[in-house]
């Protein structure tokens, strides 16, 4: 199973799938109003109010935790989708030029690869992108150090890709992992299906041309780190490595010891959660709509003066973070 990228894959999105239906079923039982009224209580917290934080008290643990966890995952699916279409637009920045003719043409056709470019960027890499349309897309960096038998390798392993349709595989594997982050666990099981997508890669082009050819390509590859938001030549290579010169290399543990126990853990709590619902059961004084009527001069003020100032200190922390990676990001 451990180097199976099929069934890697298929556990990955079948567990995925499994918590966000158990989350669904959860949510049914508070309803529409239940969950509103969960979400205005949390967001009051959040503003450090502290007649919202008050509030929490009326509010069954079960409930709270089960939209919390939820809110959380769907913020952060969010956040995974953004930083894909950011990482895409910089990707489409590239001034790509297609490889129509020569030899290297000619190896792209053999390895049924219709579309490759070439990028004027030094930075050498090579990488398949794309995920409705896969291109294989090599930088002029990287074809300058390699010989015509390594620039065979890098293409016979790319259309691998290619034909697998991996910018699309990958894309839903990373997202499955980012928006459950609270298992672990298939984050492990993304990384491990990236590599031994890159070991099948391997293996077909070293079949096509040979190891050292393969080994020569891999070295100048890693030499910088890849592109991100793509299926790069250079990416898991220290057991890539290790499987060139030894195939039978034994490949490292799929799982982390401590992302398998706190993975575990939270399924047991979600499962606990589920089994045990709390029906959200407020009380006249502590519905929200009672609460904003009769308390507006204490509540509404306090949520929305805490929630803009939180709110101004997270942009503010954003807007930092952006300027330091701009700054330490390498030239193309």
């Amino acid at each position: 199973m451990s180097e199976r990228p099929g069934i890697l894959f298929a556990t990955l999105v079948a567990t995925a799938g499994t918590v966000f239906a158990l989350l669904l079923v959860g949510l049914s039982a508070l309803g529409g109003g239940g969950i509103a009224s969960l979400l205005l209580t949390l967001i009051g917290a959040f503003s450090a109010c502290i007649f919202f934080v008050a509030q929490l008290r009326a509010v069954p643990l079960a409930s709270l935790a089960l939209v919390t966890v939820t809110l959380a995952s769907s913020l952060s699916l969010l956040r995974a989708i953004v930083r894909y279409r950011r990482q895409q637009r910089l990707l489409r920045a590239l001034h790509l030029e297609p490889i129509v003719d020569g030899q290297l043409a000619e190896v792209a056709h053999a390895a049924g690869a219709h579309e490759l470019y070439v990028a004027r960027a030094r930075r050498p890499a090579a990488f398949c992108v794309g995920v409705l349309r896969p291109r294989i897309v090599v930088t002029a960096g990287l074809l300058e150090r390699l010989t015509a038998d390594e620039q065979a390798a890098v293409v016979w392993h790319e259309a691998q890709h290619a034909r697998l349709r991996e910018p699309l595989r990958c894309l839903v594997a990373e997202l499955a992992s980012s928006s459950f982050f609270w298992l672990p666990a298939l984050k492990d099981v993304c990384e491990r299906y990236r590599l031994t997508r890159e070991l099948d890669a391997d293996r077909l082009a070293i079949t096509r041309t040979s190891r050292r050819a393969l080994a020569g390509a891999l070295h100048e590859a890693i030499v910088q780190p890849g592109y991100a938001g793509t299926i790069g030549l250079g990416d898991s290579a220290a057991a890539r490595i290790d499987r060139l010169f030894d195939p039978a290399a034994a490949l490292p543990p799929i799982f982390r010891r401590s992302r398998l126990v706190l993975s575990g853990f939270a399924l047991l709590t979600l499962t606990a959660l589920l089994a045990f619902p709390g029906h959200l059961s407020l009380d006249e004084r502590g519905r929200p709509d009672s609460m904003l009527m009769s308390h507006s001069l204490h509540g509404l003020p306090g949520m929305a003066a805490g929630f803009g100032v939180n709110t101004a200190a997270l942009i503010a922390i954003a807007a930092l973070g952006r300027r330091f990676a701009r700054k330490v990001k390498a030239p193309v």
